[in-house]
């Protein structure tokens, strides 16, 4: 076979996170780098949703990649309580959530700061009500891009918060066009949020997570790791820099 070497992707760590108010969530990292994407499906799923993603993007481009079962779901701590959404995702922006990769092991800080420094990048890929409320959060500082699949209003949206215009963060969103209302939702949220808002569509009617069950998983899964890299080579801290009109 000559010199030719082949680089495999590391395996995946099982990872807790304690949550300040008690349940502990738990899921999955893969990589190594110094840079981060976060990965919270919706309400209803769990991880596995997220099928080979988090992986391809750990290879792709050199972040950690990690996906975390919401609380009530899959290996995570009960109980499941939907009004906390908007502390889970500012806990998980704030860097300070605290992991361990084997039983007994001494809890430590995740190494997310080079993230806060620009080096690597930290990003949240979400999907239905968890993508609306971390583009409720997107002000959060350190936040790098945000990918969200079908963001779904938590209620009628004319009784829920409204994001705040974030111009400086780029973001990129997917919808299933035959999906009654998700390609109008991912459209009225990129407008409202503004700046770098990129709207993609498959023409399926599953939403959220479902969208990489169908068979343009790959293309999904293509633009996706495009955007986070040209995230990563935007200049810093130019909020003008760069701005797309939604399609």
């Amino acid at each position: 076979m000559g010199n030719v070497s082949v680089v495999l992707p590391l395996p995946p760590q099982p990872i807790d996170a304690p949550l300040p108010w008690g349940p502990v969530m738990r899921g999955l990292r893969w990589g190594n780098g110094p840079g981060v994407a976060w990965f919270l499906h919706e309400p209803g799923r769990d991880i596995d949703a997220w099928r080979g993603l988090p992986a391809q993007i750990a290879r792709s481009l050199s972040l950690q990649s990690i996906a975390l079962d919401l609380p009530g779901h899959g290996l995570s701590d009960d109980p499941w309580e939907p009004s906390r959404m908007h502390e889970l995702v500012r806990y998980l922006l704030s860097g300070q959530v605290e992991r361990s990769t084997s039983p007994g092991m001494t809890l430590t800080p995740l190494p997310l700061s080079p993230c806060a420094q620009g080096e690597g990048g930290m990003f949240v890929i979400a999907a239905g009500s968890s993508a609306f409320t971390s583009l409720l959060h997107a002000t959060e500082p350190g936040l790098s891009g945000l990918v969200c699949l079908s963001p779904r209003f938590p209620s009628a949206p004319d009784l829920g918060p409204i994001p705040p215009r974030t111009p400086h963060i780029p973001k990129l969103l997917f919808a299933g066009s035959r999906a009654d209302g998700d390609l109008a939702t991912a459209r009225r949220l990129a407008t409202t949020t503004g700046g770098w808002a990129v709207v993609n569509s498959v023409p399926v009617v599953e939403r959220g997570t479902e969208l990489l069950a169908t068979p343009w998983q790959d293309r999904i899964g293509e633009a996706i790791v495009a955007f986070l890299r040209d995230c990563r080579l935007r200049p810093a801290h130019n909020p003008g820099a760069i701005a797309r009109r939604p399609r």
